[in-house]
């Protein structure tokens, strides 16, 4: 195949520029079995394009954190010669950073990754109710909740890897775990807020999803769609 000289992209038959760097045809050598290109004529593709390693993806990730947390604390500190509104943004630097770290860290251990990237969440909440002049929240509103949603994450993960590529089982289990988030959110702050347990539009919210997971796993077993035949149909 035809690859150019200065960039290294192979080129199509009866082209006259490369596509990329637009360097002519009679820039080009043919590479085939058991052939190399000349020394010092061309570069490789994997000279040319290399691979985006975990390692540099922290790194990237790590600049882009350190330098908005300069940022933002350089424009504060400026301003009032201490540091004020910048607490916030700079707790919210912390924790994506964190959360982006440990996604990269733990990519392939998802147990792992869903507890250490909850705990980084409820050490998040936490610094925030710390940092607000406001009366305690984190112990009766955003634990319960960041707990609750962890726990239904990790149910739907490990329901949906028994059903593979059952398309329609899966939003069902999806919806129900979004209704029953619904009615643990609705309970938490009812608690907080009136300091007694109170359903109302949740169960109604509920109320309606049910009928709605039925059919989908109605249709599913019924009908025994997967997710192959689903992007056959749409053409996806």
């Amino acid at each position: 195949m035809p690859i150019c000289r200065n960039c290294g992209v192979v080129i199509e038959e009866g082209v006259e520029r490369c596509p990329l760097c637009l360097t002519p045809m009679g820039r080009v050598f043919e590479q085939g079995e058991g052939t190399s290109p000349p020394p010092g004529e061309a570069r490789s593709a994997v000279q040319v394009s290399k691979p985006l390693t975990p390692l540099r993806l922290w790194e990237i990730v790590s600049l882009f954190a350190g330098t908005s947390a300069v940022v933002v604390f350089v424009a504060d500190f400026v301003y009032s010669m201490t540091v004020t509104w910048a607490r916030y943004p700079l707790a919210a630097i912390i924790f994506l950073w964190a959360a982006g770290s440990l996604l990269i860290l733990f990519r392939r251990h998802r147990p792992l990754l869903l507890v250490t990237e909850t705990a980084a969440l409820l050490i998040f909440f936490l610094a925030l109710d710390l940092l607000m002049p406001t009366e305690p929240w984190f112990l009766s509103l955003a634990l319960p909740l960041t707990v609750l949603a962890a726990i239904l994450i990790g149910g739907i993960a490990a329901v949906t890897r028994g059903l593979r590529h059952r398309v329609f089982a899966i939003l069902a289990v999806i919806l129900m775990s979004v209704g029953l988030f619904l009615l643990g959110m609705e309970t938490v702050l009812s608690l907080y807020l009136a300091g007694a347990f109170r359903l109302s539009w949740s169960l109604l919210v509920f109320g309606c999803i049910v009928p709605l997971v039925g059919l989908l796993f109605y249709i599913q077993y019924r009908l025994k769609v997967t997710s192959n035949e689903v992007k056959k149909i749409f053409h996806l």
